[in-house]
């Protein structure tokens, strides 16, 4: 760096916290660890990009986006499912007791036909997509082994510019006259939604479901298995030519839990047929704890999870990438002040005591799960606390750290608000305990006032579960209880766990992403992590007493 102080400006910042805002830094400072190469190989069946909240998926989709020559971008929010959970036709099914996947997949399967017709075909408007289901009439209107496909282009062809919420209506509105037709003259009257089922008796529910049903398996999903070969054929035959469907937001609240999870296993299932369209190749970011809930609200018998590993990219991040990351970083949002020499983390950072010690990178990466938000959020902090300075000391590390620990705890409420709705009463079960601690450390007063907590709440999940169970005629023990509530710690990586004296802590984010109840049981030590010490008030280790004293 050259001989000019530096100083921290007021609102200085190292990016913002999600990729949608942070795409002009994110443009310079990408680090690549190896799986852009990865999603841009249409060769390369890894289509699912998989992480924690902050682990960079968005950011990756951005630069695959912003990388290859053909992309688009679907939103779900965008496809308003929501309609579909207050449809009339649907409800009535669901009153029926039918499995709708077939014709969630249908609905994906369409939905991505169009989106790569418009793709490629730069279609826009009624005229562009009349003009392309010609020229393909006109290519294979006598070849009799396409007849359903070009059924189904003649079908819709005229409507491929229309958005995707009206395409997903009209499938809807087929599917119900589809089931009028079945149903017959003998219940014509009949009202095809939830309340026209509660009046029928239960013989006429057992033939109606049974032609209803005929309904849904005789979908046009053949005549789309035509179709994805006439596409792979006509449209996406160039090998110079690749074209990407990129799907974010799977994680937001665009439609119900129930709805959303099916509608997500419908479209990893489409994922992998698409595969046979060598050219083209649909990339999905889904949270982890998202796709471990959709697996487990959508298993059927003869589910096997290791089919679908192929297709799964799992984002991980060492220590190394991401101290590459805040290096780039802090480079480049002093460089419009300091241009002579690049200003690096340690110009502005505290280095170790003299005679050797835990490095400052080092002290803030253990306070993460190793993903880039994690570690951009406390060295904005960091910024933060020592405004109008020209270096951050320790104790102001120290300070950052409070109020970034807060922070990593709302933020654990909000990740897994979906699958530990109750975490808020959950986690107190340790606050106030030591940084390691054992299950009998825990006092039953503790136990006691969470187990309350969780008895007396409206909401519901394994954990709430458990204490009813203890409430309840089951009789579930107090150590089933802890033992529950621990397990969720785990997942959510708030405490690590040791299963004897020879062997290392694991951690979710790290090792395996959840513990059985028996490793939660037969846990020597738990460890809290490093990140809530200061929001949970952890009593620290002796070891750590100390080495805070020296930074001080």
């Amino acid at each position: 760096m050259d001989d000019k102080k530096i100083k921290i400006t007021r609102n200085l910042r190292v990016g913002a916290l999600d990729a949608e805002a942070d795409t002009e830094l994110l443009s310079r400072c990408f680090v690549d660890n190896g799986y852009l190469s990865q999603l841009l190989d249409v060769d390369s069946p890894e289509s699912i990009i998989l992480g924690r909240t902050g682990s960079g998926k968005s950011a990756l989709l951005y630069k695959v986006a912003v990388t290859a020559q053909k992309s688009v971008k679907l939103d779900p929010n965008d496809i308003s499912i929501r309609f579909l959970e207050y449809s009339d036709i649907i409800q009535f099914f669901d009153a029926l007791g039918i499995n709708l996947d077939l014709f969630y997949r249908l609905l994906w399967r369409h939905v991505l036909t169009v989106e790569l017709l418009k793709l490629r075909y730069d279609i826009r408007s009624e005229c562009d997509s009349r003009g392309f289901v010609d020229s393909l009439l006109n290519s294979f209107s006598r070849d009799l082994a396409k007849k359903k496909a070009i059924e189904y282009f003649n079908e819709w062809g005229n409507k491929f510019w229309l958005d995707t919420e009206e395409h997903l209506k009209e499938i809807t509105k087929k599917l119900e006259s589809d089931t009028k037709a079945s149903i017959g003259a003998a219940y014509s009257g009949l009202s095809l939604t939830y309340a026209g089922v509660e009046r029928l008796s239960e013989g006429e529910k057992v033939e109606i479901r049974q032609r209803a049903s005929q309904v849904v398996s005789g979908l046009q999903i053949k005549k789309l298995n035509e179709v994805l070969d006439l596409l792979s054929e006509y449209s996406f035959s160039d090998p110079q030519k690749k074209f990407y469907l990129l799907i974010d937001q799977l994680d937001e609240e665009w439609a119900a839990t129930e709805t959303r999870v099916r509608f997500i296993r419908a479209l990893i299932e489409e994922i992998k047929t698409f595969r046979k369209i060598r050219q083209i190749k649909i990339i999905a970011a889904l949270r982890k704890d998202l796709l471990d809930l959709v697996f487990d609200m959508t298993r059927d018998s003869g589910f096997q999870e290791e089919k679908y590993e192929s297709y799964i990219l799992n984002l991980t991040w060492s220590p190394e990438e991401l101290t590459r990351l805040v290096e780039l970083r802090i480079n480049e949002v002093f460089k419009s002040q300091y241009t002579k020499a690049p200003v690096t983390f340690d110009d502005i950072f505290p280095k170790p005591r003299k005679g050797g010690g835990q490095t400052s990178m080092d002290f803030i990466i253990e306070r993460t799960l190793r993903r880039p938000r994690d570690v951009l959020q406390f060295v904005n902090e960091s910024f933060l606390i020592a405004s109008e300075r020209e270096r951050i000391s320790w104790r102001a590390l120290l300070a950052a750290e409070a109020q970034y620990s807060g922070k990593r705890l709302k933020s654990l409420k909000e990740e897994w608000g979906e699958i530990y709705p109750s975490f808020d009463d959950t986690v107190e079960i340790i606050r106030g305990v030591k940084a390691t601690f054992t299950k009998s450390m825990i006092k039953d007063a503790k136990l006691e006032e969470v187990m309350m907590s969780l008895n007396e709440g409206k909401l519901d999940d394994a954990c709430v579960s458990m204490v009813k169970k203890y409430y309840g005629a089951s009789g579930a023990k107090e150590s089933d209880v802890l033992i529950a509530l621990l397990s969720c710690l785990y997942r959510v990586g708030a405490v690590g766990i040791k299963a004897s004296a020879g062997e290392t802590y694991i951690w979710s984010y790290v090792d395996q992403t959840s513990a059985s109840r028996g490793e939660i049981k037969r846990a020597e030590h738990l460890k809290v992590h490093k990140m809530l010490h200061r929001a949970l008030d952890i009593i620290a280790d002796q070891h750590e007493i100390y080495e805070a004293e020296a930074l001080d």
